[in-house]
């Protein structure tokens, strides 16, 4: 199926905040999950925020969703520790539990919009749709 790519878009939710993220493939499924969650925190104005700062990270986990929750944790620890939002991830190589990145951060010349205080495993799978890879992300806000 040749469907466009949307890769990320809001959902409605009661009390935290949900993304469904997708991607062609694996690691662009993780990528998008990170431009999401910095899209939430920056209110939609991430493209204003200069990456200033390159990591390199390497995350390992049990399986695919908890790979999923704990490089999106990751990624938010560094923003809770230094103020800078993660402008652009590149995943280099990954499997089931290890992942390995490089990205890139920046402070934003603004204030955050949206506060999230963890990623969560509720409702999450990661899946293959329509030739896609899937995956919906609730934030504890």
């Amino acid at each position: 199926m040749n469907e466009q790519l949307v890769p990320f878009e809001e959902l409605s939710h009661t009390a935290d905040v949900a993304v469904r993220v997708r991607g062609r493939s694996l690691p662009e499924l993780f990528e998008n999950a990170a431009r999401a969650m910095f899209h939430l925190i920056a209110g939609g104005e991430l493209d204003r925020v200069p990456a200033e700062h390159e990591r390199s990270l390497e995350v390992t986990s049990l399986d695919l969703e908890s790979l999923l929750v704990d490089w999106l944790t990751e990624l938010l620890v560094i923003f809770n520790t230094t103020g800078e939002m993660v402008t652009r991830a590149e995943v280099l190589e990954m499997n089931d539990t290890v992942l390995k990145a490089r990205v890139w951060t920046g402070r934003a010349p603004f204030e955050p919009y949206e506060d999230i205080k963890a990623v969560t495993y509720h409702g999450l799978h990661v899946e293959r749709k329509n030739g896609f890879w899937e995956a919906t992300i609730v934030f504890d806000v």
